[in-house]
């Protein structure tokens, strides 16, 4: 009540009629004077102060229990313990009541009634705000050393050699034989090369070479004839047996095997020996033409002129044979082979 008492005259004493200064006279007109306000204003201020001083107090709030975490705290252990059995009510009441607050024991009686809760053994804890250490992983350790080194096995595998390859040496050891005089040794060691593969042809024609020269026309020929079957496309063979039938006087036989062999490659030395041949068989106009085309392919050789001069006079052609003839003495020739033609040339060319 002091208070609303203090205020009403603070209110008062400034409502109160001012002092009047000195030399200064109030003028009072006609208007009557305003009613002055103060008491509406008063009436507002009475009334707060009294809500504050009936206003009953606040009792005092308990402080805010402590939130734990939202996000708890994990930890973890190796082994997991069992939860602690809360203690016997009685034990708990016995202990609280020597406390001397009733109040006191009454509130640690309620406590111990409410099992405390199971909290996990201690562990590392893991702080999710700052970032986890991690333990330095353990510096790598290169291995510097050399690896051994392997020595190298090196394998020697003896392959057999085939019947072309030891037919082949056979050959070689013979050729040798020939060279040291050792001709009986070198035709044993052919014989065997052409035992290990009939088709060697080098074996053969230097076995038919030493059975020819050694008088053996029989196995000479034999050799031939197989050769010539093994080798149809090779002409020496065609030659060599060519020849055998001209020695023993079988010109036509000669001239029909040379003949086969014809085509295939043959050079200026295979066609002068068919065309002497065909002349000694008196096949002329054949002869004609196997010595020009000797002459051809060795225009230097004067004995393919000299036949073919010949061939042309038996034939009728006298002209063609004189100038044949003076075609042979642009070549070498021998002695005896220069005067037949230089006579002959000088016979033809006075008719």
């Amino acid at each position: 009540m002091s208070v609303i008492n203090r205020v009403l005259k603070d209110l008062d004493h400034q409502g109160a009629a001012p002092t009047t200064l000195a030399g200064v006279h109030a003028v009072h007109t006609g208007t009557p004077s305003a009613r002055p306000r103060w008491p509406w204003l008063a009436l507002p201020l009475v009334g707060l102060a009294a809500a504050w001083w009936f206003w009953p107090a606040p009792a005092p709030q308990p402080a805010a229990p402590v939130q734990e975490e939202s996000t708890p705290r994990l930890r973890m252990s190796a082994t997991l313990s069992s939860p602690t059995l809360p203690a016997r009510v009685e034990d708990v009441a016995g202990e609280v009541a020597s406390e001397a607050d009733t109040g006191t024991a009454q509130e640690s009686l309620t406590q111990a009634k409410q099992p405390e809760p199971t909290k996990p053994p201690p562990a590392r804890e893991i702080n999710h705000g700052a970032t986890p250490t991690r333990e330095a992983p353990p510096p790598i350790q290169l291995d510097t050393r050399l690896p051994e080194p392997r020595v190298a096995k090196v394998i020697k595998e003896v392959r057999p050699l085939s019947t072309g390859d030891q037919a082949e040496q056979a050959w070689r050891q013979a050729a040798r034989l020939i060279e040291l005089g050792r001709v009986q040794a070198a035709q044993d060691g052919l014989e065997a090369a052409l035992r290990l593969d009939p088709s060697h042809g080098p074996a053969r024609q230097t076995l038919i070479a030493l059975s020819l020269d050694a008088g053996d026309t029989a196995r000479g020929e034999s050799l031939l004839r197989e050769g010539l079957q093994l080798h149809p496309s090779d002409p020496w063979y065609h030659r060599g047996l060519g020849q055998l039938q001209l020695q023993r006087g079988d010109t036509t036989q000669s001239a029909n095997i040379l003949k086969a062999g014809l085509g295939k490659g043959v050079d200026a030395d295979y066609w002068g020996l068919y065309a002497g041949v065909l002349s000694k068989a008196g096949r002329h106009g054949e002869a004609a033409q196997a010595w020009r085309e000797a002459a051809r392919l060795n225009p230097t050789h004067g004995s393919w002129w000299i036949g073919l001069a010949v061939s042309l006079e038996q034939t009728g052609q006298r002209n063609d044979a004189a100038a044949a003839y003076q075609r042979a003495l642009q070549t070498r020739l021998s002695p005896e082979l220069r005067d037949f033609a230089a006579r002959k040339t000088s016979e033809l060319a006075g008719q």
